[in-house]
This record gives structure tokens, C-alpha cells and sequence, in this order.
């Protein structure tokens, strides 16, 4: 009878083990996307234009560092092959758009 008691307490264990093992590995699966993401990286006046004329095909007359909706921007002055002048702003930090305006 102890014996039966002693392999009962063993598996419970051997199970409780593997579920704490087994949670403690999905949390970790869940977590490795964000540790694996590549950070941003902050973007090149060139790479500012580049983006800017795949947007809107034409000529650059200006692209100067700016502040736009409280962020660090190249603003790059394209104008547009549409007959459109354009300013865009790309967030130096991330490359993100922050804005664009045709006049």
C-alpha cells in the first residue's frame, strides 16, 4: 500500500513538473517574438528621399531635418511629376510616415 501511495505522489509530481515545464515554455514562445523583433532603426536623409520619390515620383527642391506632430522628421519638398508639391515627413528614429501634404 505505500508503495501504491510513494508512485502515486511520484507521477503526480512527474505531472505537475511537466505542466510547469509546459507553461514556462509557452510563455516563453510568446515572449521570443518581441525579444527577436529587429528594433527600429533611425533612417538616413538619402533613404528619406528615396522613400519620398516611390511615393510621389518627381523632383526634390528641398529635405532638411523638421519637428512634425512632436517628432524628429526629414522633411523632404518634392515637386510631384502629378503637379502636385508635395512635403513629407518620415520619423528620423523608426523611418515611420508621420505626414504628407500636397498643395
Amino acid at each position: 500500500m505505500k508503495a501504491h501511495k510513494t508512485l502515486a505522489a511520484a507521477l503526480l509530481l512527474a505531472l505537475a513538473g511537466g505542466l510547469a515545464n509546459s507553461s514556462l515554455a509557452a510563455d516563453s514562445a510568446a515572449a521570443a517574438p518581441a525579444s527577436t523583433a529587429a528594433p527600429a532603426r533611425e533612417i538616413s536623409k538619402e533613404q528619406a528621399i528615396e522613400m519620398a520619390l516611390k511615393a510621389h515620383p518627381g523632383e526634390v527642391t528641398k529635405a532638411y531635418q523638421d519637428t512634425k506632430k512632436g517628432k524628429k522628421t526629414w522633411e523632404v519638398k518634392i515637386d510631384g511629376k502629378d503637379g502636385k508639391k508635395w512635403e513629407i515627413h518620415y520619423e528620423i528614429a523608426t523611418g515611420a510616415l508621420v505626414a504628407e501634404e500636397s498643395k
